[in-house]
């Protein structure tokens, strides 16, 4: 192979421009989007019961649902919770469980419920996706409802036709229907019973096909018409009299079109709104759904007093990663040409670095051929593989390099120094690949989070391994030149590397003092940090947007909820100047937790605020990216960042009457949720209602805790009615009364008529006057099918009472929920987890009946590392196993192996420095970082084992491996540095969170660089001191 390389220059280019040619295919054909679509190992169950409350919604339909559930062996556990009108059922699959087959399962059983209200709709059994919104388009202004809601469909069914767009949700909007509405006390008067008018609307509404005829025309289909309009609803007989005359509807009821009754409100920027939030097709991208949006936001003609905005635009968010990576890789490729320029030749600089962008394009093809798509988690992973992918380069051409600066010819100088490093080579860019191993351990959510990651890094360092091998050697023998020494090399290795070599001896002889302190160190480190530094699962990422939800009292009706976000638009409104956002958009009724889970109410208010773009922080944000981009006109005004705008925004909402609870949320750098949330469960809810008070008070007394919460509200008012003896003596049962109730008040869909192109539905409901007065209750009208009239409180009993606004279960059981997010400066979801179970856990282990769950980031991060830990074991044992092959021996591995804890001192040295708190995107700069270190400490024992088959002297042999070897390992710690030194020192915005992976793999090299060239040898004489006594002790038993 080698030698077809060197012999074949043609053919090796022309193969070059062809995998340059898929690979920019690939990458441009990939969609572009926010983050990858997860698939979350959890199958949803979504039951509608309007009307109901949280605790007929419990006991009549999620009850039941999780009953039929119980005997499913792929679930590993459920949770469900029943709100007003809604029940929604979850199940948590097992790993690699058959999702498809159990959904089919799940519907079967459900479909077999027996005892499931006639009222509650059909339950919706779906797989939970995450699936992040594109755009959201705000339609605003002070007109009236009917022209804003109907202007909104308009646009909607425009949206839908774009190309790439998968759905448009809509908030805030209300559609049409015809509303019946009957006074009970004319009913009474008439003595027409509820009952009487739904049948009258049932059998004369509806189109029924009544076969057809087989004449001699052919066949003749029959159709039955039904009433088509509202003036013909008003005609419709009720019932007819001894002399034939006609009792119509009209005469009872007033029949109208109207609007549904308000569930959600939107606004935007303090004005009314209907909001629409669009999502793209899997295939579809991202800049392209958002550009059509866009051109169809500004062409299309409204209405005076209409206006149309965007907001939430994602692809401006995966343009700035883009930038981000451009502008990092741009300087890190300049930074290393600029080293390799330095301590090698231009030539040389350039021939190695053209690995960077054929590692890269083989990246691109194995994550087209895998189904990828281009967002924020895939273009992480390319910066995690910036730092590595030129090491095989850097070994393979400096080794070549070193034969050319001997005298050798350049093309036997490509041909010897290639095949001597072709094993070590191989060797270690499998150990690098074994150290991501344990990303694929990684089960659950976050692990297809993250599953592009150990992929594109696995797939760029087989594209460097083959660039290395079949390319780099036919460029080495073509554009090395020989006999220009002197003028090419800028650095005197010779001079640079003299005081290290005259100080090895001492070393050597001291290896085993050297080992201890370093082993001591050691100890001292990771002492410290796992004392001192804690460990916080993802950071928070500066997107330019937060959320504010706030809860109003329970009581609050929409109206109410409405006036009271109006009073806290106009505080932000106040606070915020006009170069500090961009938007600010509210719902009202609702509030999304994040993008698959979300409360209804008319208590709950939503407020999105939208940030513009900061001023440039950094040296990338001032100058690298603008010139990367040619636009140096893209400045942004904000000076605040989003932390000291929400602590203002926080003081001012306190002072506010009327709100119950608010809490702020930040985009997170991984999959959301609240740090830290406790579960607790228990059969009796006056004593978990206890449970999450003292819990609750406890968490909000910690230090660093912040807005802490429990679900365990009570719900609204209730008026409970039971049917008495009178009621029965009447012949009147309790569905009867209910009946009567539920269709007066919460309105019954009798039928569906077709209005204006639409299925409305037709509803049947009584006056605003009953349904908007709770006294009314006790003197309403129930007409019995003989014509007579009782009232409900002579059939019924009526208390008044107060639930739970939503009912959670786990397992069968029922679930308090406590949350909190963490302050990470002062303390992380571990430690408040410690301090938790200190207080708690001896009290809960004394009760039986009740128990605690961590739910939240804590429960993931004890998963994850579980998960991690299995795999890390297989890794090692790969990663000995490819060194026990290329050594052919048990102990020489074990000086490698002996290398990686070594590493962890810089990475915690790196952190202490930028005062960051360790994180799991610390462990995947730690993982390369191993990668990296058994790479050079396997290329160092290689070329030492080579020496001493020529010399019997181990000393020297050591010391002259040190000294050749020295520049490559330097030159690979120094552009693996480089490259990734603008995340470790100019990140800003969004890309900070980037920057503890920079720090971990750039100060962990630079201490592991030390370790190589200064400890290993120590330690590989040390193992060969042991090697020896076993020989001797061996021969002595002989």
């Amino acid at each position: 192979m080698i030698n077809f390389s060197i012999k074949n220059p043609l053919i090796v280019n022309l193969f070059l421009l062809l995998i340059i040619l898929i690979g920019f295919a690939s990458w441009t054909s990939m969609p572009a989007e926010m983050f990858p679509v997860v698939e979350k190992d959890r199958i949803k169950i979504l039951t509608t019961y309007e009307g109901a409350t949280p605790e007929e919604v419990e006991q009549q339909v999620t009850v039941p649902i999780e009953s039929s559930l119980d005997n499913l062996q792929d679930v590993d556990f459920y949770y469900s919770s029943s709100s007003e009108g809604i029940s929604k059922v979850t199940l948590k699959l097992k790993p690699r469980s058959n999702s498809e087959e159990l959904i089919r399962e799940v519907r079967d059983l459900t479909d077999a419920i027996d005892d499931f209200p006639a009222e509650a709709d059909k339950p919706e059994i779906s797989r939970v996706k995450t699936r992040f919104p594109v755009i959201s388009v705000s339609l605003y202004g002070e007109v009236r409802s009917s022209l804003l809601f109907k202007q909104a469909e308009k646009i909607k069914q425009k949206l839908l036709q774009l190309p790439g767009v998968a759905g448009v949700g809509i908030a805030g909007d209300r559609e049409d229907e015809v509303w019946v509405i009957t006074n009970p006390a004319v009913m009474s008067a008439k003595k027409v019973s509820i009952n009487l008018i739904v049948e009258a609307l049932k059998k004369n509404i509806r189109d029924l096909p009544g076969g057809s005829v087989k004449s001699l025309e052919g066949d003749i289909l029959l159709r039955g018409l039904g009433t088509s309009d509202i003036d013909s609803i008003k005609k419709i007989n009720i019932r007819n009299n001894e002399s034939g005359g006609q009792l119509l509807l009209s005469e009872v009821a007033l029949v109208e079109r109207r609007l549904e009754e308000v569930k959600s409100l939107g606004r935007f920027n303090a004005k009314s709104a209907v909001n629409m939030t669009v999502t793209k097709t899997s295939d579809a991208s991202v800049f392209k759904v958002s550009q059509n949006v866009r051109d169809i936001i500004s062409t299309y003609q409204l209405p005076n007093g209409l206006n149309l905005a965007v907001f939430s635009d994602f692809s401006k968010n995966v343009k700035t990663r883009l930038d981000t990576v451009k502008s990092s890789g741009l300087i890190g490729l300049i930074l290393l040409l600029i080293s390799l320029y330095i301590f090698l030749s231009f030539r040389v600089s350039l021939i190695t670095a053209f690995g960077i962008p054929v590692s890269f394009l083989f990246a691109a093809i194995g994550m087209y051929s895998f189904g990828f798509t281009i967002n924020m988690v895939s273009l992480f992973a390319f910066l995690v593989a910036l730092g590595m992918i030129v090491d095989d380069a850097i070994i393979v051409t400096e080794n070549t390099y070193r034969h050319i600066e001997g005298g050798m010819n350049p093309e036997e100088a490509a041909k010897r120094g290639v095949k001597e490093v072709f094993w070590p080579v191989v060797a270690s860019t499998l150990t690098t690949i074994a150290a991501f191993l344990p990303m694929f351990g990684i089960t659950g959510v976050l692990g297809k989070f993250i599953e592009v990651i150990p992929i594109v890094v696995t797939v760029a360092l087989l594209g460097s391994l083959f660039e290395a091998f079949v390319i780099l050697p036919s460029h080495c023998a073509t554009f090395l030149k020989k006999g220009k020494r002197d003028k090419s090399k800028h650095v005197d290795w010779d001079k640079i590397l003299k005081p290290y070599v005259n100080c090895m001896p001492k070393i050597l002889d001291n290896r085993y003092l050297v080992s201890s302190i370093t082993i001591g160190i050691l100890f001292v480190v990771i002492a410290f940090a796992v004392t001192r530094i804690p460990y916080y699962q993802f950071g928070k990422v500066d997107t330019g947007q937060f959320f504010i939800n706030i809860e109003g009292p329970i009581t609050n009706s929409i109206y109410d909820s409405e006036n009271l976000a109006i009073k806290i638009e106009n505080e932000l409104i106040d606070e915020l100047d006009e170069t500090e956002y961009e938007s600010i958009l509210t719902n009202v009724g609702l509030s999304f937790k994040d993008l698959s889970r979300f409360d209804l109410g008319s208590q709950y208010i939503q407020i999105i605020v939208s940030l513009k773009k900061s001023t440039p922080q950094g040296f990338v944000d001032l100058i690298v990216t603008p010139l990367v981009n040619l636009d140096f006109d893209n400045f942004g005004t904000r000076e605040r960042s989003e932390k000291e705008i929400i602590e203002v925004l926080r003081d001012r909402l306190s002072n506010i009457t009327g709100i119950k609870r608010y809490s702020f949320k930040k985009a997170a750098g991984g999959p959301g949720g609240s740090d830290v949330v406790i579960g607790i469960v228990g059969p009796d809810p006056k004593k978990l209602l206890s449970y999450a008070n003292e819990v609750q008070r406890y968490l909000a007394s910690i230090d660093g805790i912040k807005d802490s919460e429990h679900d365990q509200d009570p719900g609204k008012i209730e008026f409970r009615y039971k049917i008495n003896d009178r009621g029965r003596e009447l012949g009147l049962t309790q569905q009867d009364i209910a009946y009567s109730v539920r269709t007066g008040y919460l309105g019954l869909e009798v039928s569906y008529l077709n209005l204006s192109g639409n299925r409305s539905p037709v509803r049947l409901i009584y006056p605003e006057k009953y349904r908007k007065d709770s006294s009314k209750l006790y003197d309403l009208p129930i007409v019995l099918e003989s014509g007579d009239t009782v009232y409900l409180s002579e059939v019924a009993s009526i208390e008044v009472s107060r639930g739970l606004n939503t009912v959670r279960r786990r397992d069968g059981q029922r679930l308090a929920k406590i949350s909190a997010d963490v302050d990470p400066k002062k303390i992380t979801p571990t430690e408040v987890t410690k301090i938790f179970d200190k207080e708690y856990k001896e009290k809960f282990s004394s009760n039986s009946l009740y128990d605690y769950y961590y739910l939240g980031q804590k429960k993931q991060s004890r998963e994850n590392f579980a998960d991690m830990k299995k795999a890390a074991l297989i890794a090692l044992a790969v990663i000995f196993f490819i060194l026990a092959f290329l050594f052919k021996t048990i102990l020489d591995p074990l000086v490698v192996l002996f290398s990686i804890p070594f590493a962890v001192v810089g990475v915690i040295l790196g952190h202490i420095l930028f005062d960051y708190n360790l994180q799991f995107l610390s462990v995947i700069g730690l993982l390369a970082l191993i990668g990296i270190v058994v790479n050079d400490s396997l290329i160092l024992i290689d070329f030492l084992k080579k020496i001493r088959e020529k010399t019997s002297n181990r000393i020297e042999a050591v010391i002259q491996a040190c000294r050749v070897r020295a520049r490559p390992i330097i030159l690979t710690s120094v552009t693996t540095f480089l490259g990734i030194s603008p995340l470790i020192f100019f990140a800003t915005g969004q890309t900070k969170f980037l920057s503890p992976m920079a720090v971990s793999l750039g100060f962990g090299l630079i201490f592991a660089t030390l370790l190589i060239l200064i400890v290993l040898p120590c330690f590989y004489l040390i193992m060969d001191d042991f090697k020896i006594y076993l020989l001797s002790l061996r021969s002595k038993l002989k």
